[in-house]
């Protein structure tokens, strides 16, 4: 079985309740992205769809499991729309009150209840109340506020958290083959997600990031801010505004003698040079002026990148007073 090793417990917790009979026809997943859960849902159903169940496991060889493995069996029915309207849940409606095709359960799996529409929430409520018999609802919540209370009424709540950093890096490390401070890093701007992580870190942009910190620390040595122009206007500027507003935040987290919740740990050496040269205000003001830039770029139609980049780092150079450092 291919399941992230932090999803076991919640798989063996759900499949026991079906093999004691206790299972609650609906559960609703409270979670949080990037850890996995839809793919947890995936073996549930397979096991639900299995033939010849084998205690937790699927047999890997009955039709039903084929037809999972080939993501085409008829009686799984995974939605994922970026809107779920009252037409939506009338198909859902017209597929569970109809005969199973294949003679055992049938499976409706919603990705993100927070894209219901109120007439589709009401609808699929009626749903909920009386469902077919052996039809199982599988339903993700990513949002911490109960938008539709309602709908929580009539299922069965299941928290999933994001797993703990030790047991993720330990994970990251096998798949990566990284060091511990790379890891941790990458699950940290990643706000804990291990598989966003791993794809990350995995990917150009990781080493794009690590460049552009060279450059970065480079242009604050010689007090000349428009060393990284050509590399920030190049592609991804906006990111790399991020880039720069988190190792500011974690420059003021080391002010405040608060090391261990800095999210940039490989870059240590630039967090700690920054630090020592610049007080938290100067700092917040560089902050707030890069988030300023950023909304620009981003809301305003055919703005010129390289000119308004440009005037944010004299801008910049300004703030930090180079002439103080020492």
């Amino acid at each position: 079985m291919n399941l992230y090793p932090w999803l076991m417990k919640p798989y063996k917790n759900i499949i026991y309740q079906y093999q004691i009979k206790k299972a609650h026809h609906a559960l609703l997943i409270k979670t949080e992205k990037g850890i996995g859960v839809s793919n947890l849902i995936w073996y549930i159903s397979k096991w639900l769809l299995c033939l010849k169940p084998i205690g937790i496991n699927c047999c890997n060889e009955c039709h039903g499991c084929k037809l999972m493995v080939a993501r085409n069996h008829p009686d799984w029915h995974y939605l994922k729309n970026n809107t779920f309207n009252i037409n939506d849940i009338r198909i859902i409606n017209e597929k569970i009150f109809k005969h199973p095709q294949q003679g055992g359960n049938k499976i409706i799996f919603l990705s993100n209840i927070e894209n219901l529409t109120p007439y589709a929430v009401n609808a699929f409520l009626k749903t909920l109340e009386e469902p077919p018999k052996n039809t199982w609802f599988f339903l993700i919540s990513y949002n911490h506020v109960n938008l539709h209370l309602t709908l929580n009424s009539r299922c069965l709540l299941y928290k999933i958290f994001i797993p703990k950093e030790k047991d993720s890096i330990k994970w990251l490390k096998k798949k990566t083959f990284k060091k511990n401070r790379s890891c941790l890093t990458a699950l940290r701007i990643n706000q804990g997600s291990p598989i966003s992580a791993k794809k990350f870190i995995n990917e150009e942009v990781w080493i794009e990031r690590e460049n552009f910190y060279k450059c970065l620390f480079n242009a604050f040595k010689n007090k000349n801010m428009l060393k990284i122009l050509k590399i920030l206007n190049k592609k991804n500027s906006t990111i790399k505004i991020n880039w720069i507003c988190s190792l500011l935040f974690d420059s003021i987290k080391f002010n405040f003698s608060k090391e261990k919740y800095l999210t940039n740990i490989d870059q240590i050496a630039l967090i700690q040079f920054i630090s020592y040269n610049y007080t938290n205000s100067i700092l917040d003001i560089s902050i707030r002026t890069w988030m300023q830039c950023r909304y620009r770029l981003l809301n305003i139609p055919g703005i010129n990148y390289e000119l308004l980049l440009t005037e944010q780092l004299l801008r910049w150079e300004q703030i930090l007073h180079f002439v103080l450092l020492t």
